[in-house]
């Protein structure tokens, strides 16, 4: 999951007196004769080996629990493919949701809220999901249109043997934003000179949560862009700061075009990067050891960022019962756990992750933590024009080609002009 990372109904009277009885519950569906005969499409994108793997599982485990038929539409390219068919009306009835893109559907009402079905099913338990990741698929109206599969949070991961040969203990990572600075000199002063203290991607979705962590957000209430806010730009400063100093690197910088390229190269002795980055460093850099901690707290506040993907119903299905069907066993506790443990992805329900025990792993215990007080990759449907004029312009202030606060406003300027065409029409 390397990307910035991006992407949901009337009951009738009959199955309104026999939901209890005929969608089970959030461990196990108990519906197998009253589906017999139905079908659904479920879209999803290509993904890992194992997580292809692990679906086809979990849907065959479905059908057989359920006797109603599942029928898989890849994406290959999905956001623009999903909209299409959205337009069309052949979407699927069940899809992948982002949480970055579930504003903009929520908005164009093509997701059915889901808050009757959950209300309806005994024992599905909301308050068992990690609530940042919960909330992600919350509209304004406080309704719920997704329910997540699973998340991933950022973390620190460090170069076990470079630190080792600098003679630094990991324990001595700081906890605390303010004195990375000076750790990070200490570090660069003891690593070979053509290995850089951190690797770093200039990127929103990374930085978001530091961004806010005054306080102010990113976005105004209308949905324009708050970047060029005094506060916001005090709490990046830092990162401008670094890089100057050489304490921290982009990808690019460094020959390749990922951060965890680069960690696994041996470029960088640190990086802050999601747990998707575990399974690629093992795969490709078997050699390289590294550990894990959390990312710094800012202000005594803890923070990080959560991407999650949610399955949610399409407004437009035909037989929502059916759909709600597949969402909750998929979301529910059984299903839950074929799916992190066969993916090997990180359960957005609390009890699954305690059963399968993965709150101990000392490799996989910083990102469940920050599962508890991340900030979602989401914020209304202008997050993206934002995102995209921080990427532009933020090159130029680690450059020094312009200060932060000149690269701030330009990128806020362009954004909102942008952004006005766009609530326009």
């Amino acid at each position: 999951m390397r990307k910035a990372i991006k992407l949901m109904g009337v009951l009738t009277a009959i199955c309104a007196l026999m939901f209890t009885v005929a969608c089970g519950n959030g461990d196990k569906d108990n519906s197998s004769a009253s589906g017999s005969g139905k079908t659904l499409t479920l879209g999803v994108w290509k993904g890992t080996e194992a997580e292809n793997k692990t679906r086809k599982k979990l849907i065959a485990d479905f059908e057989k629990e359920s006797g109603i038929t599942v029928k898989e539409k890849v994406y290959n390219d999905y956001e623009t493919q999903l909209q299409t068919d959205l337009v069309g009306g052949t979407a699927p009835d069940v899809f992948y949701v982002d949480a970055y893109l579930a504003p903009s559907l929520i908005e164009k009402k093509v997701l059915a809220p889901l808050d009757d079905y959950i209300s309806k099913t005994k024992d599905f338990d909301t308050e068992d999901f990690y609530k940042p990741v919960y909330k992600a698929f919350t509209g304004e109206d406080k309704a719920q249109y997704g329910l997540p599969k699973d998340y991933s949070t950022l973390g620190i991961f460090y170069n076990e043997k470079m630190f080792a040969d600098a003679g630094i203990d990991p324990n001595t990572i700081p906890t605390t934003a303010d004195k990375m600075g000076p750790f990070l000199e200490s570090l660069k002063a003891k690593l070979p000179k053509d290995v850089v203290p951190s690797a770093f991607t200039a990127d929103l979705a990374r930085q978001m949560y530091i961004a806010q962590a005054s306080g102010e957000p990113i976005l105004t209430k209308d949905g324009y862009s708050n970047l060029d806010n005094p506060k916001i730009i005090t709490a990046l400063q830092p990162l401008v700061d670094w890089y100057q100093k050489g304490l921290i690197k982009r990808p690019a910088d460094l020959g390749q075009d990922w951060s965890g390229d680069s960690f696994g190269a041996g470029k960088a002795a640190m990086m802050v990067e999601g747990n998707w980055a575990i399974a690629h460093l093992k795969q490709n850099f078997p050699d390289v050891k590294f550990g894990t901690k959390e990312v710094p707290t800012i202000d005594g506040k803890k923070g990080t960022m959560v991407f999650t993907v949610s399955y949610a119903m399409n407004a437009a299905a035909k037989d929502k019962d059916a759909a709600w069907k597949l969402i909750e066993y998929f979301t529910g506790k059984t299903g839950m756990k074929t799916w992190a443990e066969g993916a090997s992805v990180l359960p957005s329900r609390q009890s699954v992750a305690k059963e399968m025990n993965i709150e101990s792993d000392p490799i996989l215990k910083p990102f469940v933590a920050g599962a508890e007080y991340a900030t979602p990759w989401q914020d209304g449907t202008t997050l993206s024009i934002v995102s995209d004029q921080y990427k532009n312009m933020l090159p130029s202030a680690l450059k020094g080609e312009m200060t932060l606060k000149e690269a701030m406003k330009k990128a806020t300027e362009t954004a909102n002009n942008d952004i006005k065409t766009q609530l326009k029409n």
